[in-house]
């Protein structure tokens, strides 16, 4: 009898390509698993990934939650950010597992004791950190396992020093296999491959492979799930196969003391082969990128001193607490897939965010031991002054220049109410304190109801760049693909965040584009703290300075016109708002609502805590608009300023509890 577990590992970064993977992949994937429901199956799904997905579409973690619910998936637990164990820092590697543990406990109410080890790379010394963090089992590829002198089929017990970890073997061979079965529904080499062998193995792959993968080079992923619902259904009636859970896995047949360190099979693949997926000139295998890279050597030291940052934080207090806790997530969630070839590097996102980690973790000092103060500094590392504001309860960090409020903690509480620095934009990285620029892009087509006409496709087919060169061997060609353009004529505007509040839009003219908040800015300090000073034109200049009045955060506007003509614009100030945000990450987009009305805001309907806008100058409108994991207000004032004259008012953000 051959036990046979199969495992489909969901990851995105924090990122809305978690929604276009969900409704290309994820939903039908799992769909076609819940149809087998006398069929065990295994999943993983990354902590950054659970997160996109909470706010762009849970429907994927309410069928995942459905299928533990009746005992159909089991749970595996991993990195958070799926960070290459391998490459990483080991107290990293333990945040990141305990991180990644509480989300799954959160999310769905299990404790995995199966680890994913990321990317497969290997070393000994993670039994004990695994084992540790509340791991029975893990999986190891079987080339790693052979060159131990280990008999790739059976299941054994790995030791390192006094630690002992269950290895299921991850069979490369396999994976081809079966992916060749449901991408072209030709099940002969899989079936006969499994016929062969006996005790346990493991099939393991990315879900994007059942439709992500076809979709982005223009193969309808529909016709994959019908093959691997056909493809299901004969594995359940084979009588010498039992699909099994890896809790359910056999007993181990070997003690092995020592597997030598090892890389995946399909990274040192792509470093091999120019046209392969994530390829990187220069390397030889994964090793020498390891050990050579440039991107990952500057991060190392980067990730080194942001953890320093963090470490440094008492956490004496409550506040402190929380505050730590938040600077830890903003770190660990940006180092999505460190060491993994063909992703990261400068000036990405996803791994430059993790600087947002230091000025929370600074809040968290100051939680410790709070003071009054205006400082002037770098705090987040992105080589831009910040200006930070405490009355010893509330903490404001703002711009130097323009005066957009970037964070705001309470120092007594740990909340936050202002930041959103989770998500990870469809654009390059511009500082903590750049104001984001994201541009159109290309709408494409998403599967639906319709089909899509049979091709007659030559090998490669659009799929050969996953595939070692034996698969096509004795297979009658042509094979037969479902083809279609998946571009449109329409473009889409994707997710917007990090825009943070009191940020200043102006429109000096109907025929001008609006101008953004980064414009023409300058500061000053002043016996009261700092004035931002914005120059509209030669002639017009919005001056702003802020203070903490009652625990709400309030801005003073001056506007100034130096012509001796009346002088006419408009200002859009907009806040980005997400109260409580740790309780808005856990919950997603369902925590958030609009307050309507004449002090218009955001409801976080999990603390019931609000945020909502107020001034001693109404607005003539008010926009509302959802972002990434928060909802933005904008405050509308067409200004009319009469020769050499002066306006001001207060805008102040106030919290709230609402009953």
């Amino acid at each position: 009898m051959l036990s046979l577990p199969i495992l489909f590992h969901f990851n995105q970064h924090f990122n809305q390509y978690a929604e276009i993977a969900s409704k290309v992949c994820y939903r039908n994937l799992l769909k076609v698993l819940r149809s087998h429901p006398s069929t065990k199956f295994n999943i993983h799904i990354s902590g950054t990934l659970i997160g996109a997905l909470k706010w762009l579409d849970p429907e994927p973690l309410e069928i995942i939650r459905d299928g533990i619910k009746d005992g159909q998936f089991e749970i595996l637990g991993s990195t958070y950010a799926q960070n290459i164990p391998y490459s990483s820092d080991d107290w990293d590697n333990a945040r990141q597992i305990e991180l990644h543990r509480e989300v799954i406990k959160d999310t769905f109410g299990v404790e995995p004791t199966t680890f994913w080890n990321p990317e497969r790379c290997w070393r000994g010394s993670l039994i004990p950190l695994i084992k540790d963090a509340g791991y029975e089992r893990t999986l190891i590829e079987d080339g790693i396992l052979r060159g131990g002198g280990v008999t790739a089929q059976n299941v054994i017990a790995a030791k390192f020093g006094t630690h002992s970890l269950i290895v299921i073997p991850d069979d490369e061979t396999l994976k081809h296999k079966f992916n060749f079965a449901a991408w072209f529904g030709r099940e002969s080499q899989l079936l006969n491959y499994l016929q062969k062998n006996e005790a346990c193995l493991a099939y393991a792959e990315d879900a994007e492979a059942m439709g992500l993968w076809g979709w982005e080079r223009g193969v309808d992923p529909t016709h994959t799930w019908k093959n691997l619902d056909h493809l299901l259904t004969t594995l359940e009636s084979q009588n010498g196969i039992k699909l099994i859970h890896f809790a359910d896995a056999p007993a181990p047949q070997q003690i092995i003391e020592s597997i030598p360190d090892g890389s995946a099979a399909w990274m040192n693949a792509s470093l091999k082969r120019d046209d392969a997926p994530y390829h990187e000139d220069g390397y030889a295998d994964w090793f020498d990128f390891n050990k050579r890279s440039p991107k990952l050597t500057h991060f190392k030291q980067t990730y080194s001193i942001i953890r320093s940052r963090i470490q440094e934080v008492k956490a004496a207090t409550h506040g402190a607490q929380q505050l730590k806790r938040a600077a830890l997530h903003a770190f660990l969630s940006n180092q999505y897939e460190y060491g993994c070839i063909g992703i990261g590097g400068l000036n990405y996102m996803g791994w430059e965010n993790a600087r947002t980690a230091v000025p929370i973790a600074l809040a968290a000092k100051f939680a410790d031991e709070p003071k009054e103060f205006v400082l002037i500094e770098d705090c987040n590392g992105d080589g831009s002054d910040e200006v930070l504001i405490s009355d010893g309860k509330q903490l404001l960090i703002v711009t130097a220049y323009g005066g957009r409020l970037l964070y705001w903690f309470d120092l007594g509480s740990g909340r936050q109410f202002i930041g959103n620095q989770l998500p990870v934009l469809m654009t390059d990285y511009h500082g903590d304190g750049g104001y984001p620029k994201v541009m159109p892009t290309r709408a494409r087509w998403l599967p639906d109801s319709s089909s899509t006409e049979l091709t007659d496709v030559m090998p490669p087919t659009p799929f050969g760049k996953f595939f070692p060169d034996w698969v096509w061997d004795g297979e009658p060609t042509p094979f037969k693909l479902p083809l279609r353009s998946t571009e449109t004529n329409e473009t889409t505007m994707p997710l917007i965040a990090q825009t943070r509040a009191f940020a200043d839009h102006v429109l000096l003219n109907s025929d001008e584009n609006e101008s953004s908040p980064e414009d023409w800015l300058d500061c000053r300090l002043e016996k009261n703290g700092v004035t931002f000073i914005r120059y509209l034109s030669d002639e017009l200049t919005l001056e702003k300075s802020f203070r903490i009045s009652r625990n709400n955060a309030v801005a003073t506007y001056i506007l100034r016109n130096h012509d001796i003509q009346p002088r006419s614009f408009r200002l859009r100030v907009t806040h980005e708002l997400c109260p409580d945000y740790a309780e808005v990450i856990r919950g997603g987009r369902e925590t958030l609502r609009f307050i309507e009305g004449r002090m218009p805001g955001a409801l976080n309907t999990r603390t019931q805590t609000a945020l909502v806008a107020t001034a001693t100058r109404m607005w003539q409108s008010v926009e509302r608009r959802v972002d990434f994991c928060a909802l933005t207000i904008g405050l509308i004032y067409d200004v009319t300023l009469a020769p050499r004259s002066e306006q001001r008012f207060d805008m102040r953000l106030e919290r709230a509890t609402l009953s």
